[in-house]
C-alpha cells in the first residue's frame, strides 16, 4: 500500500516538530538501527530543523567555538526531548564519524538530509 502526499508531508511535519535536540558524544562504536541513542554523550544542542519539502527536511547543528573537549568526539544523535518530562527522550537517528578533536579554535557544525521514502 503506498504512502499518499499527505503521509509523507505528515511524516515530515512530524519529524520538523519531534527534533529539538542534538546530542554530539565520544562513543565511536558503529551506528545501528538497534542503538538507543549516544553511547557518551558530551555536549546536547538546540538544531534548526527546516521543512525543504513535501518528502525532506534539514537539520543543522553547532558546538559553539566556547565549547571544548579533551576527547574526541565520534558521534551525533538526533532526538526528542519531551520539556515537560527529562525522562521521555525518544532517539531519532544515530551517526558515528571518525575522530574529531575540539578545542577553542574550531567549531563543529553538523548538518543532516532527512527523507521519507514512498
Amino acid at each position: 500500500m503506498p504512502l499518499l502526499n499527505q503521509g509523507s508531508r505528515f511524516v515530515i511535519d512530524t519529524l520538523k516538530s519531534r527534533i529539538n535536540q542534538v546530542v554530539f558524544g565520544f562513543g565511536g562504536t558503529i551506528a545501528t538501527q538497534e542503538d538507543g541513542g549516544a553511547a557518551q554523550p558530551a555536549i546536547s544542542v538546540i538544531p534548526t530543523v527546516r521543512v525543504l519539502d513535501d518528502y525532506s527536511l534539514s537539520v543543522e547543528a553547532k558546538v559553539p567555538l566556547s565549547q571544548t573537549f579533551s576527547r574526541p568526539l565520534k558521534e551525533v544523535v538526533l532526538q526528542y526531548k519531551n520539556p515537560s518530562d527529562v525522562t521521555d527522550t525518544t532517539a531519532i537517528a544515530r551517526y558515528t564519524y571518525d575522530a574529531i578533536e575540539k578545542g577553542s579554535n574550531n567549531e563543529i557544525i553538523f548538518s543532516a538530509i532527512i527523507e521519507v521514502n514512498v
